[in-house]
Formats: structure tokens, sequence, C-alpha cells
């Protein structure tokens, strides 16, 4: 059982959220990151990444119909607006899992995929794919 981190930064043209995590993944508004049974994910603001606080990490809804967590994904300090989230992966997990990034900036709140409002998963979405193998 692993931690895996992924760090959420704001993109350098202010479009959207950057991701890159613990295994080298980076990606503008999207990332893959692989995940065993048991780890434990744990989202960060990166430093000088141009967020404020992350506000929510949320599925997006599946065909599949997994919950990948047994833990989902929560503040690890609920006083603490910059707080990191964290959730762990359910040691029966198998799948991929789309989610989505609540955020602010400022006062504002935003959703890292502020032009759709639909709740399927859309290609450039970021996900977790459990790879039980660690290939």
């Amino acid at each position: 059982m692993a931690t895996v981190t992924i760090y959420v930064s704001k993109q350098a043209d202010g479009k959207g959220l950057h991701f890159s995590d613990s295994e080298g993944h980076s990606g503008d508004n999207t990332i893959s990151t692989k995940v065993k049974p048991g780890d434990t994910v744990i989202w960060k603001i990166a430093p000088n990444g141009g967020i404020d606080s992350i506000t929510s990490i949320t599925e997006k809804s599946m065909t599949e119909n997994k919950n990948l967590f047994s833990s989902l994904p929560a503040p690890e300090n609920p006083k603490d607006p910059k707080s990191d989230w964290s959730g762990v992966i359910s040691e029966t997990a198998t799948g991929k899992e789309v989610y989505t990034v609540g955020y602010t900036i400022g006062n504002e709140t935003y959703l890292h995929d502020p032009e759709s409002n639909d709740p399927e998963p859309e290609p450039n979405d970021p996900d977790l794919e459990v790879d039980p193998d660690g290939n």
C-alpha cells in the first residue's frame, strides 16, 4: 500500500487546471494516474499553483458504476481551506474512475471542466486506474 500524490495547479493561460502526479505524469485538464488496491491518493495544491483551495473531488458517472474508494476523498483537515484531500482505494477495486475537481481562486469557485455540465466522462477528464500488478 503506497501513497500516490496528485498536484493541482492553475494552467499558465488561466483557463483550467494542470495536474501532475508522483508517478511522473502531467497534463492540462487531464491525467491518468495508476493506483493499486489499498493505496492512499492525496490531492495537493501545487506550490505557487495559483489556486487557493480544493473544494471537492467527485467521481463522474460511470457506465460500469464503479467506486474505487473504500474511503471517499475528503479534506484531511476540514477546518483548513488549504487542506490536502485524500481517499483510500478499496482492496477489491478494479477498473477506472473519472473524477472532477472543484477549486477556488479568490472568492470564485470553479469545476475543472467548466464547459461541460454533462455527468458522463469526457475524453480529457482526469482518472484513476487500478493496476493491481503495478504495470
